[in-house]
């Protein structure tokens, strides 16, 4: 095997001269000898002449010249790995054979499959509105991303720009339009596929509900007042129910913003059996969904299910309360005793959650003693300035907050305008019996206590969800002023978030040590450079850090190839 090897040669004057020579290995008589092959000369000579030396060299053997970096000039950086392992994802789904089958279908001609990923991967790395899109592309390595390019130009001025884009973002639109149209397709079709790939047993099945807010009316009989869970009271709304099994969602379904949580489980029943031909699976809910209605409606398809049930003005609960039953103490913060009454009744308290809700109502009641002693100093100048409906007016805004209705009553002499107030002893007692308390309702008679508890707190996964869903991956506010484009809109959420919980069941497979969320915010640092080397360029990816590398092993993806040469330019 033939190497460099350099040779020092000490001249008369005692400088020391360093030469390059080609050798080679052989063996003679047994022993392994250095034989020079060639003399390259003097390095300091050829230093200057070395990368054509080489690259002769390499030309002479009928090898492709080498291409050095300081012989080049970086043209831009951008984004890569989210867009990387998210298209993975969506292939392994199966994704673009049911969207562009779809599109065959409609001859469209144009890849609105690849325009719906990018929706769904710009969720997952930097949410913006669909204008927004074309500045978040800019960053983002997508070549053939089937646009206009002069819309990634920095030589086009604003207006033009802006004129250009509301041209472009057209093509989002309809791809969205044609996307809410095979809603259920898709949904049914990622059903399956997660079933295969994580061998997801329908066996409990979890339903929770949100709200999402509109800034403006949003589209009209379908944006509604409602009760808000965004705490925007003053917004018109959609609410969202999300079914989710096996920490996947595998469905969800809009209704308009005044819809009641209790309306809504009918169809998530239907869509149980219709959509995903599930016969038996148990219905795990939260409060508000009980219902003499829904209970009728689980036991006509076959379902069973664990309800939490409405604590307060509920009859059941305070005869469940006034049995005072010795808890059994699973662990710290989980007591709970069962009463059988036909209906399997499970009392849940947490002593910790207890403590807090305790110190927390009597801060209230501190409160508002202190505000309604106010009132009380201020009653002569009150009933003198507006009477008795001035002073009932501010006690009745004080007790708006803090819980107050329900813990203190009062009372206004009419003639004397003299005021008084107490605590609600019975109320009071109440509530501190109620004190980190959850009630539990199912009829299945095979799962023990602790099963069900532990299955109900496993709602919470939905719950997260709708985190994510919200402050992640920017489902709200909304800005669409048509209906078919608000469920598109969440759609695309929602396809979102079904990738990241692919990534975190991956993650978690895997014993990673890290969640889907930090991955992605660490791939989003897996860049892509593009140089330009005598009019060719060259795209070189940056390796991998440790968390990307073991996301990619996870998810069973090889590192992408260090190195691209692609003669164009590419957003």
């Amino acid at each position: 095997m033939a190497f460099i090897k350099v040779s020092k040669v000490k001249a008369s004057t005692g400088k020391v001269h360093e030469y390059l020579k080609i050798v080679e290995s052989v063996r003679e008589n047994g022993k392994v000898k250095q034989k020079t092959v060639a003399n390259l000369g003097n390095i300091a000579v050829l230093r200057k002449d070395i990368k054509q030396i080489v690259n002769g060299l390499l030309r002479a053997c009928d090898q492709e010249p080498l291409t050095f970096a300081d012989d080049g000039t970086l043209i831009k950086t951008q984004e890569y790995g989210v867009k990387y392992v998210t298209e993975s994802v969506w292939k392994d789904l199966e994704l673009p054979v049911v969207i562009n089958k779809h599109f065959r279908m409609r001859s469209t001609g144009l890849d609105y499959e690849k325009w719906i990923l990018m929706m769904v991967v710009n969720k997952l790395s930097d949410p913006h509105s669909k204008l927004g899109i074309f500045r978040w592309l800019r960053g983002v390595y997508w070549p053939e991303h089937g646009l206009n390019a002069k819309v990634f130009s920095d030589e086009i001025s604003e207006t033009e720009y802006l004129s250009l884009t509301k041209r472009e973002v057209n093509k989002f639109y309809t791809a969205m339009d044609h996307l809410i149209s095979i809603k259920d397709e898709i949904e049914i079709h990622l059903y399956k596929r997660l079933r295969d790939l994580f061998s997801i047993e329908v066996d409990l099945v979890f339903y929770d509900l949100t709200s999402s807010y509109f800034e403006g009316n949003g589209p009209d009989d379908f944006a509604k007042l409602g009760y808000s869970r965004d705490k925007k009271p003053g917004n018109n709304q959609v609410v969202i129910g999300l079914i989710m099994c096996n920490g996947f969602p595998i469905g969800h379904e809009l209704f308009e913003g005044n819809e009641v949580d209790k309306s809504t489980v009918k169809c998530a029943l239907e869509n149980l059996k219709r959509k995903y031909k599930i016969n038996k699976c148990i219905f795990v809910g939260d409060r508000g969904l009980v219902t003499d209605e829904n209970l009728n409606e689980l036991e006509k398809h076959g379902f069973e299910s664990i309800f939490a049930i409405r604590r307060r003005r509920n009859e059941e609960v305070n005869k469940l309360l006034m049995l005072k039953s010795i808890y059994c103490i699973e662990k710290e913060n989980l007591y709970w005793y069962e009463v059988k009454e036909g209906i399997r009744y499970i009392v849940c308290k947490n002593p910790k959650m207890a403590e807090l809700q305790k110190q927390s109502r009597e801060s209230d009641i501190k409160i508002l003693r202190e505000k309604l002693d106010n009132i009380k100093d201020k009653t002569d100048k009150l009933k003198k300035s507006g009477g008795l409906k001035k002073i009932i007016k501010a006690v009745e805004e004080v007790l708006r907050h803090n819980q107050g209705k329900r813990l203190i009553d009062y009372k206004i002499n009419e003639e004397t305008g003299h005021f008084s107030y107490w605590l609600k002893e019975e109320s009071v007692c109440l509530e501190e019996a109620l004190d980190g308390v959850y009630v539990l309702r199912t009829v299945n008679d095979k799962m023990r206590a602790i099963e069900i508890i532990e299955s109900y707190k496993d709602l919470i996964e939905v719950e997260r969800a709708f985190r994510t869903m919200k402050s992640v991956l920017d489902l709200r506010p909304m800005y669409h002023w048509l209906e078919p484009r608000v469920r598109a809109h969440v759609l695309i959420c929602y396809l979102a978030f079904l990738i990241e919980r692919y990534v975190e069941q991956s993650l978690k497979k895997h014993n990673a040590g890290f969640s889907a969320l930090s991955a992605f915010e660490s791939l989003s640092q897996l860049g892509v450079a593009t140089m330009e080397v005598k009019g060719q360029h060259y795209i070189y990816i940056s390796k991998p850090g440790w968390r990307n590398a073991v996301t990619l092993k996870a998810l069973g993806l090889k590192t992408p190839n260090r190195c691209v040469i692609n003669g164009k330019d590419s957003v």
